[in-house]
């Protein structure tokens, strides 16, 4: 063992304390409140706030601790979910997670409000020499995780299609392949809720139709002058709607819900709410990101350095839920010692994605990238199409017709992303017929895509992950959308001398007749198209889309049944076609 292990290994215990005692946190007003406090008790206290003070149900004696509250207001971090529910997923959590992961108890975080930042600080020291209180520090100013924004241009206002311009989603190495897998059934993301969380958001975009009131949970928040903008341009990556104009989301069939963060009673109490809607397998996003200003100007770091937010989300990613999350825009290494061993995997890991940013194409890192060991992976930090922010397209000023070919920063870069993890997941649901876990997407992306030769992981690629799972199973289509009276081609493959049945429906279903996978289309509006030799093992099949407007927007689903030589019969996967 080298000497720098032996070193690692004899200070990990101290790395450890220092990380979760009360150590000054950054009391920047630029980065904190200084009036507000994150308090949290010691684990098995199961206190409460009630009446005005602290209350155990196990009988422990908390009236220092309420006394040294004094002339502030009290309330539980998490509001959303009783604390009942918050001690059952704290018991669900440690009996998922390894003792140096385990987050600690929700139930057990409170908000303080003070009257000033210098009552604020007497309440801090008092608290600090309380035994019964594990950590405090102030709450976090969460920032945009965009790095610089584009202009705008003065174009007529036809909407062109844009999907050109979508190069994330060329091929890899050069982008993550999800054109190539979206004729796939599930690669956009149908069957998976997704979950967003953000300030502000841009509502009623003409290319992005999920991103209205009735998808919110809770209030919807009002326009944010420095976020809504960017809210806008986050979603429209997963979401953009698959049409004859503007871009196409990656995953543009997910069940879509929003989230604003400051009306929603925080972060912590957001993503508890988050994970109330959805279920395990279900993703969730949240780009924000905070900064410590001891690390120097523009010390973007991710949101989970705070013992608050990293106990949230290590919660929710135990739960089942895959959270992504940017990397952030701080020229830093995670791994800087300064940052007390937070986004060491060695020390905790709080099982969210972590996203870093490339440069455009390459696979190098991007100079506002942060990077290190604590990295899944990255994608794109800047020249990425999206919707909302001006200068490729902006008539009349109007944000409701923006896009922009320039989206910067883990902002942009995250999104792609939880795109792809909401393509794979679906093609999971879909062809598999059961979600991939937590571990083992982090795994597929640990090991698929092209790495970088920085410390940020592979970007993401889809064709190899689906490879991975099994998706690729007897059938393909020679693209996933198609105008009027271009042709669609259906590919079926199998064992040399066998014999395919094409099917193609309007609708999709989930049937289990004892075949190796269920049958995916609609057994009411499925039709044979018909039956084909496939004496080298393979086989085609096409038709013409007819030229009626009427079409926009239809898709056709297709699944084969191969009768093998051997007389067994056996199901393909299924893909969809969808007119423009």
């Amino acid at each position: 063992m080298g000497l720098l292990a032996v070193l690692r290994l004899c200070l990990a215990p101290l790395w450890a304390l220092a990380a979760l005692a009360q150590a000054p946190i950054d009391t920047d007003p630029a980065a904190v409140h200084l009036d507000r406090l994150h308090v949290k008790l010691a684990e098995g206290l199961a206190a409460e706030w009630r009446h005005d003070c602290f209350v155990s149900r196990v009988g422990a004696d908390l009236r220092s601790v309420t006394a040294a509250l004094a002339g502030a207001r009290v309330e539980p971090l998490v509001t959303a979910v009783a604390w009942d529910e918050l001690d059952r997923w704290h018991r669900q959590a440690c009996a998922a997670l390894p003792p140096k992961d385990r987050p600690g108890h929700l139930g057990l975080w409170f908000k303080v409000r003070c009257v000033s930042a210098d009552a604020a600080r007497g309440v801090r020291a008092r608290l600090a020499r309380e035994p019964l209180v594990a950590h405090v520090h102030h709450e976090p100013r969460y920032g945009l995780a965009a790095h610089t924004l584009p202009v705008s241009g003065d174009i007529p206002p036809t909407t062109p299609l844009f999907t050109s311009a979508q190069l994330t989603h060329n091929p890899s190495p050069l982008g993550h392949g999800v054109r190539a897998t979206a004729d796939l059934l599930g690669a956009r993301g149908q069957g998976v809720r997704f979950v967003m969380l953000e300030d502000s958001y841009l509502l009623g975009h003409e290319d992005v139709s999920k991103l209205v009131a009735a998808n919110f949970i809770g209030v919807v928040p009002a326009y944010a002058p420095t976020s809504f903008l960017h809210g806008c341009s986050g979603a429209s990556m997963l979401l953009a709607d698959r049409n004859g104009y503007g871009l196409t989301g990656i995953a543009d069939e997910i069940d879509a819900r929003f989230i604003g963060i400051n009306v929603s009673g925080g972060f912590e109490n957001s993503l508890a709410i988050a994970v109330l809607n959805s279920q395990p397998g279900d993703v969730l996003m949240a780009i924000m990101i905070i900064q410590v200003p001891s690390l120097g100007l523009g010390s973007w770091v991710p949101f989970e350095y705070f013992q608050s937010a990293y106990d949230a989300t290590a919660t929710t990613t135990a739960l089942g839920r895959l959270l992504v999350v940017p990397g952030g825009n701080g020229s830093l290494s995670l791994d800087d010692p300064a940052l007390l061993g937070r986004f060491d995997r060695s020390f905790r890991d709080s099982g969210a994605i972590m996203v870093a940013a490339s440069l455009p194409g390459p696979l190098g890192r991007i100079a506002f990238s942060n990077w290190g060991s604590r990295i899944d992976c990255h994608s794109w930090g800047d020249g990425v199409a999206s919707c909302g922010f001006p200068g490729l397209f902006h008539p009349n000023g109007d944000d409701l017709q923006a896009y922009t070919s320039a989206a910067t920063g883990t902002s942009a870069s995250s999104p792609q992303v939880a795109g792809v993890v909401c393509a794979l997941q679906g093609l999971a649901r879909r062809q598999l017929g059961q979600p991939l876990t937590n571990s083992q997407v982090r795994s597929l992306f640990w090991t698929h895509g092209p790495a970088s030769p920085d410390a940020i992981g592979r970007r993401p690629d889809m064709a190899a992950m689906a490879a991975a799972i099994g998706a690729f199973d007897g059938l393909r289509l020679n693209a996933p959308d198609f105008d009027l009276l271009e042709t669609i081609q259906v590919q079926m493959s199998g064992t040399a001398g066998g014999i395919a049945c094409l099917f193609a429906a309007l609708a999709t279903g989930d049937v289990n007749l004892g075949f190796n996978r269920s049958v995916h289309l609609d057994l009411a509006t499925a039709n044979p198209t018909g039956a084909f030799a496939m004496p080298n093992g393979a086989a085609s099949w096409q038709i013409q889309v007819p030229n009626n407007p009427a079409l926009h927007g239809v898709s056709l689903y297709f699944q084969a049944v191969r009768l093998e030589p051997n007389a067994t019969l056996t199901l393909t996967t299924s893909c969809q076609a969808t007119v423009r």
